[in-house]
């Protein structure tokens, strides 16, 4: 076998490892279910929940400018993508041992700290994603990606199913269960118990916030297992420019992707309106518990819910991605966005006996929704980006929509003055918008990409 065919077989494999540990990592601390309903529970304060929802993307986007200046002339980008996952490996640590040691003694202190730990978690994971598209663009040729993404999404969419019965478990009282189900919640709970009752020498009952501490220790080891998993891969070595350049340069060159190239423009565009048709997401929860009177352990099943929709969903996008486009998973993906906002508009109106199934279509959907997106955003993006100027063009489209992060935080100010429903009615109409740009979009494959895969 060709040494390229073998490095791109196990490139394949440690990249899809590494995926699945990371869908696993973000199911423990999944930011519409877990860490909103964290905070609230915590803060009783939708603006947190919404600064929470904000947190993830703003951190994610601002580093990733600088990022791309100092990426784009080093033919090795592994060194960066290890900086960025120890820190957020090491803040996800801490905000886990924040919470056992706080605790309920002062909710205040606890929600500071984890704020200022997520933000920081949230900007490294921006260090490492640069590196990281661009390793993956030169280890998984374009053909492959949709498929790539879509199974890293089907494996890890199958644990964080299980993962949704153990928040279950944690969060909730099983007794409220019986059967198979109950016995299994039984189980992972008496195992909780006991591990942080070891760590926090607690004898009662695993209760507020030690239950989310150990969702959170769970998220640190799974973001772990996948930053070991990823240096597995053997980054391929590419030509690069010679030298790095001035800041100024680096910005004009952003600048004239954006004047000459229209669909960069268009993709731009329609990622605005898909951050803010997701604005409503994190009140989802606080809208199910404060309004239509949910228990907290709804949000394991919720997660259950959105984690096999996803799964299954992924045995549809590969070969859509393949056969037709990747620019129709954007497409498709934009016409199910307002079904999620429009059902929890409309939970409100239902007999009481509906408001559960409804919810639970909401995050069938979602999960339906969020692995397609996922699979057509970074097929699409690694697929539009000229491979020498890869991660200036992606750095300076992340960093030149990092405003739009504001979308939760513009909801948590919303929602006390005009309420959910009609935060979730506005999100609807978002949706519309960036269905009608989704259709605008164009099919792009670079071909000095496509040749170098037909050699190999």
């Amino acid at each position: 076998m060709p040494k390229k065919v073998g490095d791109q077989r196990r490139n394949f494999r440690f990249a899809l490892l590494q995926g699945t540990f990371m869908r696993i990592n973000l199911a423990f601390a999944d930011s519409s279910t877990v860490l909103p309903a964290f905070i609230h529970k915590l803060s009783g304060s939708d603006i947190l929940v919404g600064l929470t929802g904000s947190m993830m993307t703003a951190g994610w986007m601002w580093p990733q400018l600088l990022m791309s200046n100092l990426l784009e002339h080093r033919p090795r980008k592994m060194p960066f993508y290890a900086l960025g996952m120890s820190v957020r490996v090491l803040a996800w640590l801490a905000v886990f041992f924040c919470t056992i040691t706080i605790g309920e003694r002062n909710p205040t202190l606890l929600a500071a700290s984890f704020l200022s730990l997520y933000f920081i978690s949230s900007s490294a994971m921006g260090v490492s994603t640069l590196p990281y598209m661009d390793i993956v663009s030169k280890a998984i040729a374009p053909q492959q990606r949709a498929r790539f993404f879509s199974l890293r999404q089907l494996y890890g969419g199958f644990f964080a199913i299980w993962v949704g019965f153990l928040v279950r478990a944690v969060l909730g009282d099983e007794s409220e269960f019986t059967g198979i189900l109950g016995s299994i919640t039984q189980t992972f709970k008496t195992v909780t118990m006991y591990f942080i009752g070891s760590i926090c020498n607690l004898d009662t009952d695993l209760g507020f916030p030690y239950n989310y501490a150990f969702l959170f220790v769970c998220s640190v080891a799974a973001a772990f297992f996948s930053f070991v998993s990823f240096l597995g891969v053997r980054e391929p070595i590419h030509p690069v420019h010679p030298r790095r350049q001035p800041m100024w340069q680096h910005l004009k060159h952003g600048a004239y992707f954006l004047q000459t190239d229209e669909n960069y423009r268009r993709f731009i565009f329609f990622r605005v309106f898909a951050h803010f048709s997701g604005m409503a997401s994190p009140f989802y929860m606080p809208y199910a518990l404060n309004e239509l009177g949910f228990s907290e352990a709804t949000m394991g099943f919720f997660i259950v819910c959105s984690a096999l929709s996803g799964v299954v969903s992924n045995a549809l996008w590969g070969p859509i991605g393949e056969k037709y486009g990747v620019r129709w998973l954007l497409i498709i993906t934009a016409a199910l966005m307002g079904i999620p906002p429009g059902l929890a508009f409309l939970s409100g109106m239902l007999p009481t006996s509906l408001q559960m199934p409804a919810f639970f279509l909401i995050f069938i959907v979602g999960g339906i929704l969020a692995n397609g997106m996922m699979v057509g955003f970074m097929a699409y993006m690694l697929n539009i980006a000229p491979p020498r100027n890869r991660p200036s063009y992606i750095g300076f489209m992340n960093t030149l929509l990092m405003p739009v992060s504001c979308a939760p935080l513009l909801g948590g100010f919303l929602a006390p003055y005009i309420g959910y429903q009609s935060l979730f009615a506005i999100s609807v109409g978002i949706c519309i918008a960036a269905f009608w740009i989704g259709l605008k979009l164009k099919e792009i494959m670079h071909e000095d990409e496509i040749e170098e895969d037909t050699d190999a």
